[in-house]
């Protein structure tokens, strides 16, 4: 396919902004860099660019975005909406040849992490497969399930998960977002955030009082961790056939921020940002402690304050992305984006050096 590139970055008049809601809304569709504050041109560097990868008919891009050192590869997720089951995928880095992956003990997938050179799959599981964590060995294509109940009570549909690399601890969310779209059965727990440590088979309610929990992850020192709540995408008449997926601008498109408590416990919610298009979905940290999530334009990006400084727009949903070398995977539903960026992700150091 063509590959399109686009440069051009767009600086938003804030003065204008707040008190012209057309000008508002001017940013939202048209593929750019959207500037904000200056501190986001900074992060994105005077050579900043946003390539389309791989165009589909279809959600073949949704969520995940794992890079795995041995294979040179990120690895994402599909989205249920157009295609069920949802299908695995690699992207080789060097190559950008997209291979489409199988993995049978991974059902109904959706958000992932790196863990042990492996990828650590969300299984959020069927009607007959309970919702778990799977480790992969891309390598050896070998599955293990760590965690797929909560003292005899299926989880929901098991969403995101992230490692806190100093402990060994795996941190994950749990919505009804399987029940939501009809494939998983009437959930038997509340949404809600776990902790899990594998080396002791102990796993701990962290976090609850959500809508819908979904993204998670740790600020650069793991002294925070930022939870999102996307209770305004659901399926708000009942599930139906799994496609009943509507957006209420009343409930939560929302980050929470928490303080982590001695590496094992949260404290002191408190709202972080609100999302301004869309819901935040997948979120992460950059090495300097701004936060990105994935949004209904493209990927958000807020100072260590709560502060919109920017956004990469790509004109349409991002549920989520990860940086890797050199930039930014962007997964936009349909089309698979890579930024290239001068700031660098908080865990890049950490995974893919």
């Amino acid at each position: 396919m063509n590959r399109r590139t686009v440069t051009k970055v767009v600086r938003v008049d804030r003065r204008r902004e707040v008190k012209d809601i057309v000008y508002a809304n001017l940013f939202k569709k048209s593929t750019s860099f959207c500037a904000y504050n200056d501190k986001f041109l900074d992060l994105i560097g005077p050579d900043a660019k946003l390539t389309l990868i791989e165009e589909r008919d279809y959600q073949f891009a949704h969520e995940a975005g794992v890079y795995v050192r041995a294979t040179n590869s990120i690895y994402f997720t599909a989205n249920f909406q157009t295609c069920d089951p949802i299908e695995l995928y690699a992207v080789n880095c060097n190559t950008y040849q997209v291979e489409k992956l199988d993995y049978p003990e991974v059902v109904q997938a959706n958000g992932a992490c790196q863990y042990r050179d492996g990828v650590l799959y969300c299984s959020q599981g069927d009607r007959s497969t309970p919702s778990a964590l799977v480790l992969v060995d891309p390598l050896t294509k070998k599955s293990e399930t760590l965690i797929n109940n909560f003292h005899g009570r299926e989880f929901s549909s098991v969403n995101d998960v992230v490692i806190h690399h100093e402990t060994g601890d795996i941190w994950f969310t749990d919505p009804t977002y399987g029940y939501q779209q009809a494939f998983r059965p009437y959930p038997v727990l509340p949404p809600q955030v776990y902790r899990f440590n594998p080396e002791t088979s102990e796993c701990w309610t962290v976090a609850d009082g959500f809508v819908m929990c979904n993204g998670l992850c740790f600020s650069p020192d793991y002294k925070l961790m930022y939870i999102t709540d996307t209770g305004a995408i659901m399926a708000h008449g009942g599930p139906g056939d799994g496609r009943q997926f509507s957006f209420n601008p009343r409930n939560p498109s929302t980050i929470y921020v928490y303080d982590v408590v001695d590496k094992r416990a949260l404290a002191n919610r408190r709202v972080f940002a609100f999302c301004d298009t869309g819901i935040p979905d997948g979120i992460k940290c950059d090495a300097e402690g701004n936060v990105y999530s994935g949004c209904g334009d493209g990927v958000h990006v807020w100072d260590p304050n709560g502060v919109l400084i920017g956004k990469i727009i790509v004109g349409g949903v991002a549920a989520n992305f990860c940086f890797a070398k050199g930039g930014m995977w962007i997964f936009a539903e349909k089309q698979l984006y890579f930024a290239h960026l001068k700031t660098k992700g908080a865990l890049v150091e950490v995974e893919c050096e």
